[in-house]
């Protein structure tokens, strides 16, 4: 607070503006991004305001440029040019700018608005683009229309307090970073939206080696309804809400209390083909993703409705904290090989937990509540561990709560620590062709045959108590006797 308060009696007496002229870009940028000055707030000199043609008054009398409504880029792009002259930040204010042709924004830039409800880009074509750009500062306005932000090879940049509205003219994301044959890194999204957009909210994408983005950060940023109105063709039907590594590698990044919601595929996306190291999601939430009819034809893979559908479709170096997902077309979370899930919630996708075609993930006090099929799961998986994982309610599918396995397709070499509960209709577990499994844990449940093992090898269940109805018993009462009116009825077949 001292700080700031010796900059605002500079700022007062003049000093500050020879202080500016004659430090260097980098230099400003470092200290925007300590906290230590906002665009909005920097004395007139340190900034070129640029007004639109419906700017109040107040604004254009002071603004150093002032558009007409007609390709207000060119007047921004002059502002942009002329900022780095002079050290100076650019200042867009109150009003509706009307662009049809790129805005190119150098390394060493600060744009900012007068906030995402009072600062408006209206693209008719092109769209905000930095091309291998170092210390970018974007923040406090609206971008539709065309008008994506594209990030191509840059480094340390921040977007805040933007919001995006862009149609389906164009492929990517409303965000888009891209690498290519480099390493982007320190990009960070604070508060940022993209909403009801016609391609991906958030995506990140390259090509060449090495194309490495890393130690980038999402904060609090959402994407509503990605692709469910409109599409970019083609490969439109594939539009999720953060596609966090399409085609790149990824290291080091993070998502925090970010939201995905009403994507026409996914909510969160991993692809299969990047390698990814210390992905993290804390806090996020994830629901009514897989908006895509059944009916729908997929044309680049010959296919009708979901692939992915999933709150959370991620592998890799993967570890979610804390993350809630629900109502999901086709699975809560589907996790690939090597992720690590911590206190994560479904409730109500059509699968909670999706464990197919992976191998060593863990799980540890999860739980899948009112699943619309299975609790679980799960086909062709290695090395699975669950730790107190709560398949609670499912409706079932065949009958079926949970589903371990095929003959051709087997779960092996896995463990599974449940805690069940489901009504008489719908059995918890049913098991087949799985190898070395062990199944332990308690379930609550009227189903005359709670658990089928068929066609296995190598299956404990030992280890698993079933009651029949009544509370799970608290083991430490009734003199430590532990659970009462257990329904001890396995099936097994190994046929």
């Amino acid at each position: 607070m001292e700080r700031v308060r010796m900059i605002r009696k500079m700022a007062c007496t003049g000093i500050l503006v020879i202080l500016v002229v004659c430090v260097s870009m980098t230099a400003l940028f470092a200290f925007i991004q300590a906290g230590g000055i906002h665009a909005a707030g920097v004395g007139e000199k340190n900034v070129i305001l640029v007004a639109a043609h419906d700017s109040p008054e107040a604004a254009k009398v002071l603004a150093d440029y002032t558009c007409d409504g007609i390709a207000d880029q060119v007047e921004i792009q002059q502002a942009i040019d002329a900022s780095r002259a002079r050290g100076a930040a650019v200042s867009l204010a109150e009003g509706t700018f009307n662009l049809d042709g790129d805005l190119v924004v150098p390394g060493n830039t600060l744009i900012e608005g007068k906030g995402e409800t009072r600062t408006r880009l209206h693209w008719m074509s092109g769209r905000l683009t930095a091309y291998g750009g170092e210390n970018i500062v974007l923040g406090n306005f609206e971008t539709c229309g065309t008008g994506a932000i594209f990030l191509f090879n840059c480094s340390h940049v921040r977007v805040h307090d933007v919001v995006a509205r862009v149609d389906d003219s164009l492929g990517g994301g409303a965000f888009f970073v891209w690498v290519q044959n480099s390493i982007s890194e320190d990009i960070e999204f604070v508060n940022c939206k993209a909403i009801d957009c016609g391609r991906m909210g958030f995506m990140n994408d390259g090509e060449g080696s090495p194309r490495l983005i890393r130690n980038i950060r999402y904060i609090n940023c959402q994407a509503i309804n990605s692709g469910r109105y409109a599409r970019f063709t083609p490969y439109g039907e594939w539009t999720t809400g953060f596609a966090i590594a399409e085609n790149n590698d990824l290291a080091d990044a993070m998502l925090t209390a970010c939201l995905a919601e009403g994507s026409f595929e996914s909510g969160f996306h991993v692809e299969n083909a990047p390698r990814i190291t210390n992905l993290v999601f804390r806090d996020c939430i994830s629901r009514n993703n897989g908006q895509k009819p059944d009916a729908f034809y997929n044309p680049s893979e010959e296919s009708h409705g979901l692939h992915f559908g999933s709150g959370y479709w991620v592998q890799g170096g993967t570890t979610l904290y804390n993350c809630v997902s629900g109502g999901n077309g086709n699975a809560g979370f589907s996790a690939g090989p090597g992720v690590r899930l911590y206190n994560c919630t479904d409730d109500g996708s059509a699968v909670g937990f999706r464990l197919v075609e992976t191998r060593d993930v863990y799980l540890k006090d999860c739980t899948s509540r009112n699943a619309g099929a299975y609790a679980v799961y799960a086909l062709e998986a290695e090395g699975i561990v669950a730790e107190g994982l709560n398949i609670l309610d499912p409706a079932g599918f065949n009958g079926n709560g949970s589903f371990f396995g095929t003959i051709a397709h087997p779960v092996i070499n896995s463990r599974f620590d449940l805690i069940g509960q489901n009504d008489g209709t719908v059995r918890t577990i049913y098991c087949e062709g799985c190898r070395g499994v062990t199944f332990t844990g308690v379930i609550r449940t009227g189903h005359p045959d709670p658990v089928v093992i068929t066609r296995g090898e190598g299956i404990d269940t030992r280890g698993l108590q079933i009651e029949a109805g009544g509370e799970i018993a608290d083991p430490g009462r009734d003199g430590g006797c532990g659970l009462k009116n257990f329904l001890i009825r396995i099936i097994t077949a190994f046929l």
